[in-house]
């Protein structure tokens, strides 16, 4: 939780928490869920994008190691 502080105050609007341990890639956005601006259409959707992009490459990364093993 430390290292979540840092992070948002160098990239808030691209940063991820990923979870580790798991047999998939879980990643998310590193903000909350910010219900007092849902359905406004002002969210900055940056971290959710890099979320899932680091996501699917953990996911391609994990497959190609386990075809080559």
């Amino acid at each position: 939780d430390q290292g979540q502080i840092a992070m948002k105050l160098m990239g808030f609007d691209k940063g991820v928490t990923m979870m580790g341990g798991l047999p998939f890639p879980l990643c998310t956005p590193a903000h909350g869920t910010a219900y007092d601006i849902a359905g406004k259409g002002i969210a900055d959707v940056g971290a959710t994008r890099e979320a899932i992009l680091l996501a699917a490459r953990m996911a391609k990364r994990a497959k190609a190691l386990s075809s080559a093993a």
